[in-house]
């Protein structure tokens, strides 16, 4: 079984396996996910280019939501199959249900699909942290399925993907949270990007159980509230796609400047 062929059949945009046991050195694969695993095929699924470069802040959540959904897709048709043919295989998550408990509050997945990404040759690390893929640039959701089954793996050479001297997505930046060198001061991203996931949650709680009834029913009628409730009816949390909307990286494939231009008019 060509896996590869198997991954692309599936509706991944973009596939490359790699060996799990190097993974488990790294600490990028927990200890006991399968224990008979042998291989992991990452995936890539891509956004929009014209959703994630759009003004409208829903047009990109509801783009997020999709690129996730078809990781996932992807991933349950992979096990699918392989299991029909006698192997064990998990679809990892790459979106929710994330891991709450104490020492990962919801930061640490059972994957490091970044990681997987770049051992099998999917793509490499931008400057903004990001995995960069040669077809799309940062503008892929990723996740992982691993596989009982052993296959042949041949990790291309993969030369870095940011322009040099480029630093569009630090300064572009709202949050100023990235530095370089993929380092990315996550409180700062963590404050803007999930303003309305758990964060914001707990301090409207916090606020809520110190208000009295007056402004309790005020809280209950601002945007929060109401933004909070689509969220829980979405899954979303996502508010900042700068990083993946700047990046020049892949975008020849799918775009001329001539286009980019005209788009911003």
């Amino acid at each position: 079984m060509d896996l590869i062929k198997i991954a692309l059949r599936a509706g991944a945009d973009v596939t490359a396996v790699a060996r799990v046991a190097g993974l488990r050195e790294k600490g990028a694969v927990e200890p006991g996910l399968l224990p008979s695993a042998q291989t992991v095929i990452a995936v890539a699924c891509a956004h929009s280019w014209s959703a994630l470069a759009s003004a409208n802040l829903q047009v990109k959540q509801y783009d997020t939501i999709s690129a996730y959904n078809n990781v996932r897709a992807v991933g349950d048709r992979i096990v699918k199959q392989l299991e029909k043919a006698g192997y064990e295989a998990i679809s990892v998550p790459a979106f929710i249900p994330i891991d709450m408990a104490e020492g990962k509050l919801g930061m640490v997945g059972a994957v490091d699909h970044r990681a997987a990404a770049v051992d099998a040759g999917i793509g490499c690390y931008g400057q903004s942290g990001l995995l960069l893929t040669r077809e799309f640039g940062p503008r892929v959701r990723l996740g992982s399925v691993l596989t009982s089954m052993k296959a042949n793996v041949r990790k291309p050479s993969m030369k870095p993907l940011c322009p040099p001297g480029c630093t569009l997505c630090l300064k572009g930046c709202p949050a100023g949270a990235l530095q370089g060198d993929g380092r990315i001061d996550k409180h700062k991203c963590g404050n803007r990007i999930f303003e309305y996931g758990l964060r914001g949650v707990m301090k409207f709680i916090k606020e809520m159980a110190e208000a009295d009834r007056a402004k309790k029913e005020r809280l209950l009628r601002k945007f929060d509230f109401r933004e909070f409730w689509q969220n829980f009816m979405t899954g979303n949390y996502y508010y900042c796609f700068e990083c993946q909307n700047l990046c020049p990286a892949g975008t020849d494939k799918y775009r001329s400047q001539k286009g980019k231009k005209s788009l911003k008019k």
